[in-house]
């Protein structure tokens, strides 16, 4: 039995690959209703190259994109304005948990076993996606970013939370879709390990102890 489960945050417990493509079209649609010449395939491709290039956290994305197109200031910003409105909008209507998260969640902690958060994202943004789906109570402790200033792989984040739980690695289990990042890093610190497949962007050939293909399948891995 595992005395802990720690989770990775985007593609794992939050849909975030749908937001972020619905924000990226409802943004693309506001800024050529402001003007902008080009089409939504266009501009939707242009966001998530600056995302490739800049990472998805990136807090400058539609200025990136904007500039590109050489327009006058007070253009330029009209259409950068709707833009993030349009984005802001949309994600309070589209940020959700996977269907299941709460209530197996809730079973999990019913159980006696600690449930924490370890992600690449930023404190604040951490915050924001957890209070939007409500899931800011859910959790023992949440761990990101701004609290290591390392990137799975890396071992830090890792032992910060086995520090908090004050169990040892092979008592833990961490869940995640990226393999490179949360199933390597959760392995060569102890941990056992469980891939979100149905949040799976990224491929490796790192493999995982179990897999899930829906979230609450966790509770079949636990009996």
């Amino acid at each position: 039995m595992f005395k802990a489960i720690l989770f990775d945050l985007d593609n794992t417990l939050l849909d975030f690959l749908t937001f972020k493509k619905e924000t990226a079209k409802a943004a693309a649609k506001a800024m050529i209703r402001q003007g902008l010449n080009a089409t939504e395939i266009e501009v939707y491709g242009k966001i998530f190259s600056v995302y490739d290039e800049k990472g998805i956290e990136y807090q400058k994305t539609f200025y990136e994109v904007v500039k590109q197109y050489n327009l006058e200031i007070n253009k330029a910003e009209k259409i950068q304005q709707a833009g993030i409105l349009a984005y802001l909008k949309r994600k309070f209507e589209v940020l959700k948990p996977y269907p299941s998260v709460v209530p197996t969640l809730r079973k999990i902690r019913n159980n006696g076993i600690k449930i924490g958060i370890v992600t690449d994202a930023p404190r604040n943004k951490v915050w924001q996606r957890l209070i939007l789906t409500d899931l800011e109570n859910e959790f023992d402790f949440v761990i990101t970013h701004s609290d290591t200033l390392e990137f799975k792989p890396h071992p830090s984040p890792f032992n910060l939370a086995l520090k908090k739980l004050g169990v040892l690695p092979n008592a833990v289990l961490f869940v995640g879709d990226n393999p490179s990042r949360d199933i390597k890093g959760a392995k060569e610190i102890g941990m056992k390990t469980c891939l979100a497949r149905y949040g799976q962007v990224f491929k490796s050939k790192e493999s995982a102890d179990y897999e899930l293909n829906k979230f609450e399948d966790l509770l079949k891995v636990l009996e």
